[in-house]
């Protein structure tokens, strides 16, 4: 097939930006690709982190054309024509914010005028956002009137679906594994590089938002000081939001001799230093449609204690790849995570990981994509 693939690439960052640049790798392996990327994601006073692009070298750097700003619909029309020109078989568009809804549907609906055999899908990240506004599911519907099928990555995406389109066409497929950030490296290496001289580490991952909980796993840290001797939390992301709401939360509950925050993005190179370092990733958070760090944890063998929110629980399975708590409940959190150290569950866990992770496939997310387009 010819396929276009309208989505942010590197060189900005993140785990959408990351996603699309592997599925990108894996769709060119049998298919002709196009990227339309970004010239402009958000507006800066639109960003609440301190830059949208890569401090480093990418992960998984792929050829885009980046004809798209946000902001200046005659880029979408240029682009909607250069798509035109290449006429594809297949226009596949990422959705995981209504501020991109106008310029999808204006795309989208564009280019079947003039291209009426193509096919235009949706990869559906999320749907409803987490801050959502009274005019989200109107410029939702604008964009889904023009779309044929879609793609989602969890059933609390699904169900969101199809509060919005009659009988949507869709297949479900789990987040797939990341398998680029490299190879996991010894512990104690990786600790050491880190500064962490701790026993036992619990690790959080990405950024820093209201939904995910941060605020819990600060609270849990209280409790486990209580049951855990020689322990870190590592807590990396950048916030954002402001950030005195946790150095006070901190402060409140005395753990800053056990919880360690860098407020900071981490380039891609050095991401497996803190997934190899940890014993247990955790994910608190209050509310989800799916996440991207289970799948690198994953990659690494890494376990998992989630929340029962969102898409998060369907890839955990229970005492084997991981643990589900209910959000917000800090004291079972501290209790299931020293649990695991104490009865040394985590290395046997690992192993089971290692053979799970296998059904999250990117073989599985191409072969919907191409099954959607041959049922049309």
């Amino acid at each position: 097939m010819n396929i276009a693939l309208i989505s942010v690439t590197p060189p900005y960052r993140g785990g959408i930006s990351l996603n699309s640049a592997i599925l990108y790798r894996h769709l060119e392996a049998d298919h002709d690709v196009t990227v339309y990327n970004f010239s402009r994601q958000y507006p800066d006073f639109l960003f609440p982190g301190k830059t949208q692009y890569e401090t480093g070298s990418p992960a998984v750097p792929i050829p885009s054309n980046r004809t798209i700003d946000s902001i200046n619909p005659f880029t979408w029309l240029k682009t909607a024509r250069q798509i035109i020109c290449q006429s594809p078989d297949l226009l596949i568009i990422r959705f995981w914010n209504p501020f991109f809804a106008p310029l999808s549907g204006l795309i989208a609906g564009y280019v079947r005028k003039r291209l009426p055999q193509i096919h235009v899908m949706a990869i559906c990240d999320n749907i409803i956002p987490h801050e959502s506004h009274w005019f989200d599911k109107p410029l939702i519907r604008y964009f889904f009137k023009r779309v044929h099928s879609f793609l989602v990555l969890s059933s609390s995406v699904e169900d969101d679906l199809k509060s919005l389109v009659i009988e949507p066409r869709y297949r479900k497929i789990f987040h797939p594994i990341y398998h680029v950030f490299g190879d996991p490296v010894p512990s104690e290496v990786a600790r050491k590089e880190l500064g962490i001289t701790s026993k036992n580490v619990i690790l959080y991952f990405g950024y820093v938002r209201a939904y995910k909980g941060m605020d819990t796993l600060i609270r849990a840290s209280a409790g486990l000081k209580k049951i855990l001797n020689d322990f870190q939390v590592i807590a990396v992301g950048e916030s954002y939001e402001g950030i005195e709401k946790y150095n006070k939360l901190i402060r409140e509950y005395d753990v800053a001799d056990v919880f360690r925050w860098e407020n900071q993005y981490i380039p891609d190179d050095r991401v497996k230093l803190y997934f190899s370092a940890a014993d247990i990733v955790a994910l608190p958070y209050h509310s989800a449609t799916q996440s991207g760090i289970v799948p690198i944890a994953f990659h690494f063998n890494k376990p998992v204690v989630v929340t029962r929110v969102g898409g998060l629980p369907e890839v955990v399975t229970e005492g084997k790849t991981g643990f589900i708590i209910e959000p917000g409940d800090y004291e079972n959190l501290a209790q299931v995570i020293a649990k695991g150290f104490d009865n040394k569950l985590y290395s046997t866990m690992e192993a089971h990981v290692d053979v799970e992770k296998k059904r999250f496939s990117w073989e599985n997310m191409v072969q919907a994509i191409e099954e959607l387009v041959a049922e049309s």
